[in-house]
């Protein structure tokens, strides 16, 4: 009979710790889903008024894949009620993310296709045979060039790029200011960007067919590392011109360091621009990696065509010597 009275006072003693446990694990899945509704609603919200939201929410497609993961385990350990916050916050952030891998199946223009590259040098770094030979391999006919130094120019020359894309708007510049644009066909400098930190050349390309396109090598500055380049980096995205309907087609192409995720730079194409990849079902794929600091792969380059311009093929390559990697797309132009 004793043993029994203590055996049963044993048990008594353990009842109370496991709601104790319960509850500590339920306050341990929500506080791990309280980035994720955060996020959601930043993004949801158009919201990237300081550096931190801007960071964050380029983070938006891996916050949806850590949300339904976390949503998986809720589900798994019967807590209902954060298993229904989960998925709706995953999903809300998954129905935004979803066209971005699926091609729009748009009807496409019977016009000229036009096949283009932007690539990032970092500095003037990136290796240019590498540049040269993808070049080749794609058959661009226009690249669009960030990052372009004079020495990062004459290695390209020597490496072949003039013989293949022999005419050039170019402002060559140390550091991360110069840019360009090289083509296979005559191009003829306009100015459709200005009073930005970095440069923004632009120039009407005298293709072979009816349209004529103009183009602009696209670099805005870095939002990230103080308040004021994050204002510099919002009204230089409000800046870029937007597409002109009764004019040449237009085409925007370079480092926006913007993600689709970032209301800067959606409000700006809503004025009448797509982004190429997404049109394409190439959306998600990454495009800058910081080679020096911890952090996942972003989309932040972009090739931007509006809205009477289809893109049938965009594909993502390798630029060793960069933290970019070089955005390829082929575009279809109105007849």
């Amino acid at each position: 009979m004793a043993e029994s009275t203590i055996a049963y006072e044993d048990q008594a003693q353990e009842q109370p710790g496991k709601p104790r446990r319960r509850r500590g694990v339920t306050v341990f899945l929500a506080f791990l889903l309280l980035p994720v509704l955060a996020l959601g609603v930043l993004r949801l919200g158009g919201i990237d008024g300081n550096n931190l939201t801007v960071a964050a929410l380029s983070l938006t497609p891996y916050a949806a894949g850590f949300g339904l993961l976390v949503t998986l385990v809720c589900l798994l350990l019967r807590r209902r009620s954060l298993t229904l916050i989960g998925l709706v916050a995953s999903l809300s952030l998954g129905v935004l993310l979803l066209p971005r891998i699926l091609p729009d199946g748009d009807p496409m223009p019977q016009g000229q296709h036009l096949r283009v590259l932007t690539a990032n040098l970092m500095l003037g770094k990136a290796d240019p045979q590498t540049l040269v030979n993808l070049v080749r391999d794609t058959r661009t006919e226009v690249l669009f060039l960030q990052e372009l130094t004079p020495a990062a120019l004459d290695a390209l020359d020597a490496a072949g790029v003039d013989r293949l894309l022999p005419y050039r708007v170019v402002r060559p510049m140390g550091g991360a200011s110069g840019s360009g644009i090289l083509a296979k066909v005559p191009l003829r400098q306009i100015v459709l960007v200005e009073n930005t930190v970095l440069e923004n050349p632009a120039a009407v390309l005298d293709l072979s067919g009816p349209v004529d396109i103009e183009v602009v090598a696209v670099h805005i500055v870095p939002p990230v590392n103080s308040d004021t380049d994050r204002k510099t980096w919002q009204r230089e995205l409000a800046s870029l011109p937007n597409p002109d309907s009764d004019g040449r087609p237009r085409i925007l192409a370079g480092d926006f360091n913007a993600t689709l995720d970032h209301n800067a730079l959606t409000s700006f194409m809503a004025r009448g621009y797509d982004d190429g990849a997404e049109k394409a079902g190439e959306g998600m794929r990454p495009t800058w990696s910081s080679l020096s600091d911890f952090g996942p792969p972003v989309t932040i380059d972009h090739i931007l065509v509006d809205r009477r311009i289809a893109v049938p093929n965009a594909a993502v390559y390798d630029l060793p010597g960069s933290d970019h990697n070089a955005l390829f797309a082929e575009v279809a132009l109105p007849d």
